[in-house]
């Protein structure tokens, strides 16, 4: 699947020499810069380190053996595989614009072996989430330095309206010399004069690290620095408390706990600082880089000494130096667990400002006040029925309206007598048109309601089922995708691909896509290790087995894909000069070469 080592790009100018990193969206390779150095000694051909970042969509696609080329298996692939790969260009084009001496610096983008491919610095050192899972929380002076020269770099590509927008502890690397450095810009956002969105994302979050306002497609059509500067808040969070903040959609449930809580060590203008950086509504956060710097107490600037970037064997972390991974390019499953992929156009806001909320209280009340009056009357009126009637409330409600007037307003369809649970033909009738629904109550989060329609002669049930909430969306995705690892331990393929295709089909993630190529995978070798079964192996015969089939209890040889390419039909096998001697039942021998031609057949010997 890799370039292999000593492999040339663009046409001599770039030499890999390993791998550094990978995962699902791309390769990093560590290389060499073949350039000229010129001087007043003349001209020196010289070789300058750097990181290549290669776009390698592995679920979707492959790599020739021969030609290295990078091709994608089906049409649907190439949809998916295309977008990413401008990911990654525009990726490309905004590092490009953005030099600082605390951002990566971006060489070159070309495209070759039909992909893409960003020539970039490259970086001594690591992540400070792998710093922190070496060494645990950090202490307050260390997270103060990175976060200062952080902030330097963001209210740089600030002002130059660029939003980051996946600011996390493994999107920082610190070099030897103790340098932080911002890295992977895949997600970022450009905005023009104007104050609008010119450049797109792939919709992927960083759980407990993105602002709510990136669940919403429209939050951040504007340029405004407050989902960087909730990121930054919840990294300081993380690396001085080791947790992972709650989920920004989520808080509202599952309110965030306080720093000091868990690190009885952070200062009280730190907590503040965090605490500030990470309100719910953007308002009420710092509203530039700069005056949440002010803020915190500037740090000493120390470097922090070479050694404390070494690994456990004494080398330097050169391995953990991934210079940019969309998703979790330093390791196959580092960024699994904190990352979520989400259509942000289907998410419906969850949240709304609490000043609100008593009035929808007060609101919602009055609803089933009405319901439960409307519903007595109808079931003292109707003298016909002997069943109680399915009813369904459509009340028009302004927020002004008390509940007299609500009651006035209100649209009831009912059924007759006869109902539909009872599976016979029934009649339904309608009393009343309902004059609006209830748009108007939008304060809180509400389930989006769908109408089916069932014909019964000349009138009609309307049901009106409920969209389920992202959180209701989380828990099924989970369920699912539990299950489907259940049944994938237990070699039930079949159905725990099922679980993964309903998973897919609730939220697209990578998680799930891995899954179902990983369950295509097993069920292909149990289905190999089923076939192999058939077989008593013998001896590997070129690049094929020799086997004796047990239920005839004939030889033959099969090919790795288990498929019988010498059939066995044969009462022995004996080695001849050029291959293999098999007997047949009249006695004579068929002899086949390493690659399973019959060469010779019917000889009286061999």
């Amino acid at each position: 699947m890799n370039l292999p080592n000593g492999h040339i790009l663009q046409n001599g100018k770039y030499r890999i020499t390993h791998v550094i990193g990978q995962g699902g969206f791309g390769i990093t390779y560590k290389g060499v810069w073949c350039t000229e150095v010129k001087g007043s000694l003349g001209t020196v051909q010289t070789e300058v380190p750097i990181c290549i970042k290669e776009y390698f969509f592995k679920d979707y696609c492959y790599r020739e053996s021969e030609s290295f080329a990078v091709k994608v298996h089906s049409e649907t692939g190439r949809i998916l595989f295309d977008k990413f790969k401008e990911k990654l260009i525009k990726e490309a084009k905004i590092l490009s614009e953005v030099q600082h001496p605390h951002i990566v610096n971006v060489l070159e983008v070309f495209e070759e072996n039909g992909t893409g491919y960003i020539a970039m610095e490259y970086i001594s050192g690591c992540s400070l989430k792998h710093i922190m899972d070496k060494e645990g929380v950090l202490l307050e002076p260390k997270v103060l330095r990175c976060v200062h020269q952080i902030g330097k770099a963001l209210q740089f590509v600030h002002e130059k309206n660029i939003l980051h927008l996946d600011i996390k502890p493994s999107n920082i690397l610190i070099d030897l010399s103790g340098k932080a450095r911002l890295i992977d810009f895949g997600v970022s956002k450009r905005y023009d004069i104007e104050q609008q969105e010119t450049s797109t994302t792939m919709l992927t979050l960083s759980k407990g690290f993105a602002s709510i306002e990136q669940y919403d497609n429209e939050g951040t059509q504007s340029f405004s620095p407050c989902p960087d500067i909730y990121s930054l808040g919840a990294t300081m969070y993380n690396l001085l408390t080791g947790k992972i903040p709650t989920e920004s959609i989520l808080r509202a449930t599952r309110p965030l706990q306080k720093p000091s809580e868990l690190n009885k060590d952070i200062s009280p203008k730190t907590e503040a600082v965090i605490i500030r950086a990470m309100q719910i509504i953007p308002a009420d956060r710092f509203q530039t880089v700069d005056e949440m710097m002010a803020a915190l107490n500037s740090p000493a600037e120390e470097e922090t000494p070479a050694n404390d970037l070494q690994n456990t064997n004494g080398q330097e972390a050169d391995d953990e130096t991934t210079v940019i991974h969309p998703n979790g390019q330093s390791s196959q499953n580092e960024e699994d667990e904190d990352r979520t992929i989400v259509n942000s156009e289907e998410i419906v806001s969850q949240f709304r400002k609490k000043k609100r909320k008593g009035r929808m209280i007060f609101v919602v009340i009055t609803i089933f006040a009405c319901v439960g009056s409307i519903v007595g009357f109808l079931m003292q009126g109707n003298k016909v029925s002997t069943k109680p009637n399915i009813t369904e409330l459509v009340s028009p409600v302004e927020e002004e309206k008390d509940s007299v007037q609500m009651s006035q307003e209100a649209t009831v369809l009912r059924t007759s007598d006869e109902s539909v649970l009872d599976g016979e033909d029934r009649q339904t009738t309608m009393d009343q048109q309902p004059e609006k629904s209830v748009s108007e109550i939008v304060d809180e989060p509400r389930k989006q309601l769908d109408t089916m329609q069932i014909p019964d002669g000349k009138n009609k049930i309307i049901i009106q089922p409920a969209q389920p909430t992202v959180e209701e969306i989380d828990v099924e995705y989970d369920a699912l995708i539990a299950s489907g690892k259940e049944k994938m331990d237990k070699a039930d393929f079949t159905n725990a691909k099922n679980d993964f295709m309903k998973a897919k089909e609730t939220k697209l993630t990578e998680e799930v896509v891995r899954l179902l190529i990983s369950c295509d995978e097993k069920e292909a070798d149990k289905l190999l290790a089923d076939k192999k079964t058939l077989y008593e192996m013998k001896k590997t015969f070129g690049n094929l087995t020799i086997v004796r089939k047990k239920s005839t209890m004939l030889y033959g040889a099969i090919d790795s894909d288990a498929n019988e390419c010498i059939p066995c039909k044969y009462r022995n096998v004996g080695i001849a000069e050029n291959g293999r001697a098999f007997e047949r039942e009249d006695g004579l021998y068929d002899i086949y070469n390493i690659d399973g031609v019959l060469i010779n057949e019917g000889s009286t010997y061999y």
